[in-house]
């Protein structure tokens, strides 16, 4: 006799559309609903669920569960509500056992991590007809054969139920072992160890770790080993084999040399020495300062306005989630700044600066010495302070002692005053020229954030004595800031009377590395030094 007994207490066919958009109440029983078309949600004790066909939810006894179609959809929400009982032995004896009702959680309220099968639906379906047939479910043989085929459901979503869990389980014993052999690469580890902690033979522990990454134990090592030994010679330096050795898992230099050469085609010297191909997701303009041609990079920044003319031979690998074109250029390198990188880690080694979250100078230092081009950073960056100095003086003359200045973006409803983290040329008005921002907007602008939102009554608390300008056209900023200029707030602002607004071009001045940079200070020594000829006109 089981254990566990189910009893079904009722059964409905819930059918939403536009005329009865909601369903749901206290759930006094262990609840299913199967959903067999259309969309929507379930609320669950306030937790969101989406809902289409084939979801399977369950609510324990003491729910509140609001069931609402997705709105304005032609299709109505049907889905099947089953209400049952649980009954759990509680005594049993040689003649008999008792039986209590269990009111607790059968399983985690919500949507199951399972979709009803084509068996689950023509089940249900099959139940919900013994309710409309008159007089059939009070017949005894009628009443067993309902009772059997809700069973025949119940088990069949609970089996599946099951095998997920089974599979998840599966799934994190395998992460949990590629987690541990990243972080440990550099001592021993064995199959036999690696088994121990996933708690499997060895010989299952193998199968089921090349199902899940695609590759044998020790194939998988070997290949983790000899990317980060790759790594360390990014630096440019082989002459210390022994130690990069030691820190992937390798005896010595000569065996690593003999593995890194089988793995890659080439001595780790000859890698060392050939030019890298490097896939830029981001950074263009500093690499190419560094004086770096990236093989490939993204669609946008191939079309970037900083760098047009100067990347004719770069191939378009489209994002991040371009895997396949990524790999097919067989990268040595891939410079990013996403925050998840192990997909594209998998490809290349990867190095990943969180953008602008430091100066673009000091990245282009960091990323200088990363990639054994220390010299070449800082030769650029000491030819770009010549530069910086050369036009701080031309327009010293021309702005005064403590003017201050911002940039304000118009988006198609709205007002940005632009924190300088978004480039837009705030680097060189607040270092180069020596511009600060109004009081009340320091903290907006050169602290953390993305600025703040204005709106045309708000200009004047936030007005400085410089005023520079980008628009999103993309977005139907255009129209907005023909508004807004046209306004009587507008035309009060100190920077308007005194001919003190500048239009900048957004596709340039919204990059913030230096390659932008050196063009941007250019423009902006040309706008200062000509402020009566090149401002905005006031009326």
């Amino acid at each position: 006799m089981e254990e566990r007994q189910y009893s079904l207490f009722g059964v409905r066919c819930i059918q939403l559309d536009p005329a009865e958009e909601a369903a749901g109440g206290f759930m006094e029983t262990h609840t299913i609903f199967l959903v067999s078309k259309g969309s929507g949600d379930l609320y669950s004790n306030g937790v969101r669920h989406r809902l289409k066909a084939k979801v399977v939810c369950y609510c324990s006894p003491g729910t509140i569960a609001d069931i609402r179609r997705t709105p304005n959809s032609s299709i109505p929400l049907e889905l099947y509500e089953l209400q049952f009982d649980v009954w759990e032995s509680k005594e049993r004896t040689t003649s008999r056992i008792e039986y209590c009702k269990r009111i607790s959680a059968l399983m985690d309220s919500g949507k199951l991590p399972v979709a009803a099968s084509h068996e689950a639906l023509v089940l249900v379906q099959e139940l919900y007809q013994f309710k409309q047939v008159p007089g059939l479910g009070g017949r005894p043989a009628a009443n067993l054969r309902k009772e059997a085929v809700f069973k025949q459901l119940l088990g069949t979503l609970l089996k599946l139920t099951d095998a997920e869990e089974r599979e998840q389980d599966w799934m994190e014993r395998m992460r949990l072992a590629v987690d541990y052999m990243e972080k440990h690469f550099a001592g021993t580890i064995t199959r036999n160890d690696m088994a121990k902690r996933a708690g499997l033979t060895p010989e299952h522990f193998s199968v089921s770790f090349k199902r899940a990454t695609g590759a044998g134990f020790t194939e998988y090592l070997t290949r983790l080993r000899l990317e980060k030994a790759r790594e360390e010679l990014l630096c440019g330096d082989d002459r210390n084999l022994d130690r990069i050795a030691r820190e992937t898992g390798y005896q010595d230099g000569l065996y690593l040399s003999r593995k890194f050469k089988q793995h890659f085609g080439c001595s780790p010297r000859d890698y060392i020495q050939r030019p890298k191909r490097i896939v830029a997701l981001q950074y263009v303009g500093h690499l190419l300062a560094l004086g770096l041609m990236p093989a490939g990079t993204s669609t946008n920044l191939l079309r970037a306005r900083p760098y047009a003319g100067k990347l004719e031979n770069v191939a378009d690998v489209g994002d991040a989630r371009s895997l396949q074109r990524i790999s097919s250029l067989q990268p040595d390198l891939i410079v990013t700044s996403g925050p998840n990188n192990e997909p594209l880690a998998k490809l290349a080694p990867t190095i990943s600066l969180p953008w602008g979250r430091e100066d673009p100078l000091d990245e282009l230092l960091r990323l200088g010495r990363a990639l054994n081009r220390e010299r070449e950073a800082k030769s650029w960056i000491d030819g770009f302070r010549a530069k910086e100095e050369l036009a701080a003086a031309q327009v010293a003359n021309m702005i005064g002692l403590h003017a201050t200045a911002a940039v304000f973006e118009f988006w198609a409803d709205r007002l940005w005053a632009v924190n300088m983290a978004y480039g837009r040329g705030l680097r060189n008005l607040y270092r180069t020229f020596s511009f600060r921002p109004p009081e009340p907007l320091a903290e907006h602008v050169l602290g953390e954030g993305v600025g703040l939102e204005l709106t045309p009554d708000m200009l004047a608390a936030y007005a400085s004595d410089y005023m520079f300008i980008t628009i999103w056209e993309g977005g139907g900023g255009a129209g907005y800031a023909e508004r807004v200029m046209n306004s009587k707030e507008w035309r009060r602002l100190p920077a308007v009377r005194n001919g003190k607004v500048f239009f900048l071009e957004l596709e340039l001045f919204k990059y913030n590395d230096p390659l932008a940079w050196e063009q941007q200070l250019t423009i902006l020594t040309e706008i200062l030094t000509n402020v009566h000829r090149t401002a905005y006109g006031t009326q």
